[in-house]
């Protein structure tokens, strides 16, 4: 059970950094084909998320320990 969990938590990692990722560039697209001013906060999002994704790939096995108690091993 703890490795279904931690590659749950590693797939929801996998779209944080996604979207992230995706905020990112469509706002980097959408200041280069029009001239309109820089609005910070679609990169603060995208940052977040990145950040968010990057620490639950790096606490999943731990997390999955946390949330199962099984006996397998």
């Amino acid at each position: 059970m703890k490795h279904a969990v931690r590659s749950l938590i590693r797939i929801i990692a996998a779209g944080l950094i996604g979207f992230g990722i995706l905020e990112m560039a469509l706002e980097f697209v959408r200041l280069r084909t029009k001239d309109a001013a820089m609005k910070p906060w679609p990169w603060i999002i995208g940052a977040l998320l990145i950040l968010g994704g990057i620490f639950l790939f790096a606490t999943s096995t731990r997390l999955a320990e946390k949330f199962t108690d099984d006996f397998e091993e």
